[in-house]
């Protein structure tokens, strides 16, 4: 730590310098809500004025998706064996190259904690965890296997070892606490860039109801389409697009339910990044989230920052929908989950549109990048014994 030339933005307090690692799994825009997190949070404490690098695991995807990687400098180490387990031993070695104050670790289960862990135990320097909702009850209950095994390798020494825990709720500290982890939590929630409905996009009524995300198990999707088939009769000119990536065969058993079930406006959708992305939301009436478990879940706030009223589980830590008037909290469930979703439908064009001003103004309000990223270089302050 210094006193250097900012590389951007404003000065930090004092003046203070910091060089920050943020290490992660996946870089290409597959790794969805973790990767956008880590772009975003590393390129705002860049212009904080702190010389910050990105390390992650080398992939097929990694070569066209470096190119619209929008964080601060990013290293992609390749991997050795299974993918699962992200086995890139040059990973230590490039830590130590680039001697950090403190690493921001944003991996579990896998080899890149266990880097983290050996480059702390050579340098003495601390380092700061972020679960990103993997310790939950229902996101444990995936791969236990594996789990069992990388705890027993070096998971466990890698909680041990934190200086401290980054949550993004209440609720997701009380599933660290009870996992057994006593590290310090701070809590600070995931920003959302400002993003603005496109031009020309319609304002009128789209008759869409959105799910945009990874296609798996814990995201609750078979709730959303029995939930669909209940109101399909009472909707005959509404549409459910069901948009993302599909992991471990989940898109062939969720087009299965939706030919059993007989439905005929269930579209699936590829993932769209970018400017497309925005369009996609952009467009829908309403947002669906109806997942098990999230420690955040990013496409919440990306549809209300759009303007798109939501509907969201009780599995995702977005009560403050229901307080701030840009949608409906319900319980995880198919009939809940229909409730929330026939009450936005029964409103008007207008009031939907009023609900999601209110959305963007609440989002704008508490969830700004800039804010959170200083809020957690105050936390690494904190741990590296800072003023």
């Amino acid at each position: 730590m210094g006193k250097r030339v900012p590389l951007g933005g404003i000065l930090y307090e004092n003046d203070c310098f910091m060089r920050i690692a943020h290490v992660t799994s996946g870089l290409a825009r597959s790794a969805a809500g973790v990767r956008e997190t880590v772009m975003a949070l590393s390129r705002e404490q860049q212009n904080l004025g702190h010389e910050v690098v990105v390390f992650g695991l080398n992939s097929s995807e990694w070569a066209d998706d470096a190119g619209v990687w929008r964080g601060a400098p990013a290293k992609a180490f390749d991997v050795r064996g299974p993918r699962a387990l992200g086995y890139a031993p040059e990973m230590v070695a490039g830590l130590a190259g680039f001697d950090p104050d403190i690493v921001h670790l944003h991996a579990l289960w896998m080899h890149p904690g266990r880097s983290v862990l050996q480059w702390h135990r050579r340098s003495g320097k601390p380092f700061i965890l972020s679960p990103h909702g993997m310790l939950s009850p229902v996101a444990l209950r995936f791969s236990p296997l594996k789990k069992r095994l990388v705890r027993w390798l070096f998971q466990d020494a890698v909680f041990d070892a934190a200086s401290a825990i980054h949550v993004t709720s209440e609720n997701e500290a009380r599933e660290v606490r009870d996992f057994g982890i006593e590290s310090l939590s701070v809590v600070f929630p995931n920003g959302v860039p400002k993003m603005d409905r496109p031009e020309g996009c319609s304002e009128g009524f789209s008759s869409r109801v959105l799910f945009l995300g990874r296609l798996h198990p814990i995201k609750g999707l078979d709730i959303l389409i029995r939930a669909w088939a209940l109101l399909g009769p009472e909707f005959p000119e509404w549409q459910l697009d069901i948009t993302g990536p599909d992991e471990g065969g989940e898109l062939a058993r969720l087009k299965q339910l939706v030919a059993e079930l007989g439905l005929r406006s269930v579209c699936f959708g590829p993932p769209v990044f970018g400017d497309q992305k925005i369009a996609c939301m952009a467009d829908a009436e309403i947002f669906a989230l109806p997942s098990l478990s999230e420690n955040f879940a990013i496409t919440v706030a990306e549809s209300l920052m759009l303007e798109v009223p939501v509907v969201v589980s009780k599995g995702a830590p977005w009560s403050g929908v229901e307080a701030n008037k840009c949608g409906y909290w319900v319980e995880i469930g198919v009939e809940p989950m229909a409730e929330g979703l026939r009450k936005l439908m029964l409103a008007s064009s207008r009031e939907r549109r009023s609900m999601g001003r209110n959305g963007r103004e609440w989002i704008q309000r508490e969830f700004s990048w800039p804010i959170i990223a200083a809020g957690l270089i105050t936390a690494y302050r904190r741990v590296l014994g800072l003023p």
